[in-house]
């Protein structure tokens, strides 16, 4: 019951427990924020959207890269909302960067709002991951990109998580859920140290 109980904290991250999550999620989820940041090879007037961005590094990095476009984030963690605020205050205070309490179920945007949608490590807590995908798709500009940065079910050797909390992925497996969901020519990027777990998926609208 305990280990259920902290694998949830990972999906909702709330109260103190919560906010340790986060801070250990700045730490440990780093690279991939940067990694996945730089995949999507953003513009500098880019309109980007993340899903579930935690503490709010890879927004950081992103924001850092769109200095004349606009970065928006959705968190169903009040928590991590308040986390990623107080990273990102100054950009905030600028108009150049968003942040929502929201659900991937039903994004607050209209149709065609972004060129770029990433979510890093986020798809093992979606219920419905095709719907959810499709709700990407629908606020993604025409030729729009979308990534998702998992760590493949083969790499947790054996410090699988609780399956009823989290389900694990392998990459061909995101990339179908991507092209069921009307993405177009999707990919699995291995990340590039063979040694580091850690995939992202790509396709365009």
């Amino acid at each position: 019951m305990i280990a259920r109980y902290i694998a949830r904290q990972f999906s909702r991250p709330t109260g103190l427990l919560g906010r340790m999550i986060g801070r250990g999620m700045a730490r440990h989820n780093e690279r991939e924020a940067r990694w996945t940041v730089d995949l999507l090879a953003l513009e500098p007037d880019a309109r980007v959207l993340e899903i579930g961005f935690g503490p709010g590094v890879a927004i950081q990095y992103a924001a850092e890269r769109t200095t004349r476009g606009h970065v928006s984030g959705i968190d169903c963690s009040e928590a991590m909302v308040q986390m990623a605020r107080n990273r990102n205050a100054s950009r905030l205070a600028s108009g150049l960067v968003d942040l929502t309490r929201a659900d991937v179920q039903s994004l607050p945007y209209p149709d065609d709002s972004f060129d770029r949608a990433f979510a890093i490590h986020c798809i093992y807590f979606w219920r419905d991951p095709a719907a959810d995908l499709r709700e990407i798709r629908r606020v993604l500009r025409p030729a729009g990109l979308v990534a998702i940065t998992i760590r493949p079910v083969h790499q947790w050797q054996g410090r699988k998580p609780p399956a009823d909390v989290f389900h694990l992925y392998r990459g061909d497996e995101v990339a179908k859920l991507l092209s069921d969901s009307g993405f177009q020519r999707p990919r699995v990027e291995p990340y590039p140290d063979p040694e580091k777990p850690g995939e992202c998926i790509l396709a365009l609208k």
